[in-house]
């Protein structure tokens, strides 16, 4: 028998979901409609725009039920910041706009941290991340799972968080890109409670042009201890380019024996070559020109 869960208060505290979008016109109603089947859907949505320059803006302000705020092209972080800023509930929950859910999915996320004999609990994230868009050879490639049951315990970005502690935290760090999410373990080696049952779909680039531009967001925001040395930090870029010929075969096998999919070897190795010279491009721009943010 599951054992019952009890709440501090008569109610669930009120949730918040915030929702970082550039240009996501392709996928924000799936998202938003994945949110509004829920089985619990007692929330509020707060989608900040961080600049987008095609629909996304057009596309949200037709639904009432979602509250937009406008910002610049900062980044993820600055934009989770300010939705964090901005949101009414007492548990923040972060989520992408190419995400859609499980209908329990808010449920299961919250409860670890509203169970009364859980009390030091800060903060979740989910348990399974499934890649919905396999069938796109260049998302093939990335791979199928984001997160497996069996590496989720390892995951270290909070998707649902008490506000108050968010706060207490310091908020998102935008200078980590990428990686603002996982802010919390940079900088105080927190990571957040695996929630049982929580499952969501998230897409993959789709065409090689994401993958490079992806590749080299996630370049600029490696926490590699190179990246930090004086003088050294300029001639990595460099060396990575010398080891091109070498490494591309090395990564592209490699990826290849994990995934366990022989059959797309050829495909493989160019979608390894946009992954690595977009990764030299992301280390590049973060280290002349301090530059992180998609």
């Amino acid at each position: 028998m599951n054992k019952k869960i009890h709440y501090k208060k008569e109610i669930i505290p009120k949730l918040s979901i915030i929702i970082p979008c550039y240009n996501e016109e392709k996928d924000i109603q799936k998202c938003l409609q994945s949110l509004e089947e829920q089985s619990f859907n007692d929330f509020e949505i707060i989608i900040v725009d961080d600049g987008s320059t095609d629909r996304t803006k057009e596309i949200v302000r037709k639904i009432k039920e979602v509250k937009l705020i406008e910002g610049k092209h900062k980044g993820p972080g600055v934009s989770r910041n300010l939705g964090a800023k901005m949101a009414k509930g007492e548990i923040l929950i972060f989520v992408d706009a190419d995400m859609n859910f499980d209908k329990n999915y808010i449920k299961y996320l919250i409860d670890p941290i509203v169970d009364i004999e859980k009390d030091e609990i800060i903060g979740t994230t989910h348990e399974l991340e499934i890649v919905e868009n396999i069938n796109n050879i260049w998302s093939r490639c990335w791979g199928k799972i984001r997160v497996s049951k069996e590496n989720s315990k390892d995951v270290k970005i909070f998707r649902a968080i008490k506000k108050c502690k968010f706060f207490e935290l310091g908020c998102f760090e935008p200078k980590y890109g990428y990686a603002d999410d996982q802010t919390f373990w940079f900088k105080y080696k927190i990571k957040p409670l695996v929630a049982k049952n929580t499952i969501c779909y998230h897409k993959n680039p789709e065409n090689l042009k994401e993958v490079y531009k992806q590749s080299r967001w996630i370049g600029a925001s490696i926490n590699n201890i190179f990246l930090e040395l004086p003088i050294i930090k300029y001639f990595f870029p460099i060396l990575l380019l010398i080891l091109f010929p070498i490494i591309i075969p090395f990564l592209s096998i490699k990826k290849i024996i994990v995934l366990k999919d022989y059959k797309i070897l050829h495909w493989m190795f160019i979608f390894i070559i946009y992954r690595y010279l977009g990764t030299i491009a992301g280390i590049f721009n973060r280290i002349y020109f301090n530059k992180n943010f998609r």
